[in-house]
Parts: C-alpha cells; structure tokens; sequence
C-alpha cells in the first residue's frame, strides 16, 4: 500500500506516534502532533519546530526570487512559532544547493535575516551540502513561551467561536495566479495576492495578544488551508465543527483575482493553503475580546463557526444547505 492510499501525511505521523509511543515525557511536554514542541527550560517551555522547502514541490525558481525564497522558509517557521503563543529565538538553517549563481545564495540568506530580524529571531547555525535535485531548504526555529501563554490545536471545545485573522484564501490565489499567467503577469492581476503567496507575514504578535486574553482554547496556524487544518485541530480535539460560508473573510483582491481565474472565492478561501493566519477557538462571549486584542496589533479577527459535539467538519451554504468541507493540501 501506497502513503497516498494509506492516509497520506495523517498516516505517516501516526506511524511515527505508534513506533515512538507516548508523545510527552520527562521534560517533553509536549511532541508530536501540534505545530511545535514544547520542552521545559526552568519557568519557561523552549518551542522547537522545524519544515523543509523542496524545489519543484513547494517552490518554482521562475515564479519566485532568491530573497523571496529565504523569507519564506524563515516565515513559516516563525508562524509555528506564533501559533504556540511564543516569541521566536534562534533558528538552524540547512540548505541544499545546486551549482547556482552565488548571487541567489546570498538573496536567500538576505531573506532569512530580514524576516528573522524582524521577529526577533536569531540564525545560530545550519547545514550546507550540494544537491543534485535542485533547491533544498529545512530550517529549525527555536522559540520561548511562558506556561501561561501556551496555546494547544488539542484544547477546543463544543460550543466554542471559531475565529480567523485577516482574510484567508489570498495565498492560493497568488499560487494560482502564478501557475496560470507567470510571474509578471500575476504581478499585474494582483500584487497583493502574489505578495500573499511569496513572502507571508507570521502573525507573532496577534498570536501573543489573543494568548494574552487568557480566553483562547485552542489556536493553530493555517499553513495547509481552512478545511485541511481545521479537521486537525478538530481530530486533536475530538471534536466537529460548522464554518459558515459567508462569514469567511475574503478581501477583494481575491475575489477579483478569483474572477479572473474564474474560480470560487469560498472554495479559494477553504482549499486555499499558506495564508499563515491564525485559526483559534474561543467560548462565544470571549470572542470580542480576543477581537479587540487582535485589533490593536494592526491585524483583524472574526467569527466564522462553532466547534459541535459531531466529528463531522462542514461548510454551511447562505441558504442552509451543509457540505463537507473538502481537503486542502496533501503532501501525498
């Protein structure tokens, strides 16, 4: 049997848990299963994750730049990060690197500092080898998190709000974009989307104002879309959930972009993968304060669905109709 027929990545981390048995022991607090771990460091947890960008699988060299490039792979480990409630420290950075024009190098490594910088993280050391099969690129980010401020995808609750930051969906009309028109021309359809997709923003900050509430009880980033992300935060949980359709937050740039694509806006805002906002719960009258706190980092939040009792996780139409929600990104 075939990874894809047997459950894809979902099959593979539970091959891991049942080869490695308990996920938390000694000062593992907690391990597989979340988007970092958490070990304990004196009065604080050190946040430990770690992601790998593979040429011609994540990333295209002709839709993307070298700075570009190493923005994002920092980005979305910071975004683990973030999603634990933490602030990033240090990261390991190890690439794989084809005979290429040492310029790109450099781009690369311009956009790993900036983007570190400007969280507050550090690059500590790494890894360089040659590699045969184009651009690889896995880094290792280190962060820090008081216990008060931890925030699991493990600890959602029927009845809960669900809420989102920002708008979601722009990051696959960017992709879509640029498979479809290339580069320059996605460009000019929308930068903003294109932005979205190429250089995403972690969202440290709101992350530590919603913790800071003290009224979140679960929260994860969207890396792999709204329906992909949302059953595993439902999975851990032991829960279901409603989302309903038109309480998703879409921007016009995507919904112009999805005209051009002549694609559905709900479908870009639920498939859609690596927006890197935050997906939290929250009991129902917590919500406008987690709302407020969000606001005041710049960033906006809303209420799009309930956490229910049923494992069931579906998207609820304006005229009441329910459906599944769909799968978003599988690696397999």
């Amino acid at each position: 049997m075939k990874i894809s027929e047997a459950g894809g990545e979902r099959a593979i981390i539970k091959l891991i848990r049942d080869q490695f048995g308990s996920p938390a022991e000694g000062d593992l607090a907690l391990g597989i299963g979340d988007d970092a771990a958490l070990i304990r460091s004196g009065d604080m947890f050190l946040i430990v994750t770690t992601d790998m960008l593979l040429e011609n699988t994540h990333f295209r060299m002709e839709l993307i730049d070298g700075y570009q490039l190493g923005w994002k792979s920092a980005a979305v480990n910071i975004s683990d990060v973030a999603a634990m409630g933490g602030t990033p420290t240090y990261s390991f950075v190890s690439i794989g690197l084809p005979d290429i024009e040492i310029g790109v190098v450099e781009s690369i490594y311009e956009g790993i500092r900036d983007v570190s910088a400007k969280y507050g993280s550090v690059l500590a050391g790494g890894d360089t080898v040659a590699s045969a099969a184009g651009i690889v690129i896995n880094v290792v980010q280190l962060g820090k998190v008081s216990p008060d401020m931890v925030l699991r995808r493990d600890c959602a609750k029927p009845g809960d709000a669900i809420l989102v930051t920002n708008t979601i969906g722009d990051s696959r009309a960017g992709l879509e974009l640029l498979l479809r028109f290339g580069l320059s021309e996605a460009r000019r359809a929308s930068e903003s989307c294109v932005r979205s997709h190429l250089q995403p923003e972690p969202r440290v900050s709101e992350a530590q104002a919603a913790a800071g509430t003290g009224k979140v009880n679960s929260m994860m980033d969207l890396s792999d879309g709204l329906a992909s992300d949302l059953q595993k935060l439902c999975i851990a949980s032991g829960v279901g959930a409603g989302i309903h359709s038109k309480q998703l937050p879409v921007s016009s740039d995507m919904s112009i972009a999805a005209a051009r694509l002549d694609l559905d806006p709900t479908r870009l805002a639920t498939a859609g993968g690596e927006d890197y906002e935050l997906l939290l719960t929250c009991r129902p009258k917590s919500a406008p304060q987690i709302i407020e706190a969000i606001a005041a980092t710049g960033s906006s939040a809303c209420v799009i669905g309930e956490i229910t009792q049923e494992r069931d996780v579906v998207l609820i139409m304006p005229d009441g109709a329910v459906e599944p929600i769909g799968e978003s990104w599988e690696h397999f």
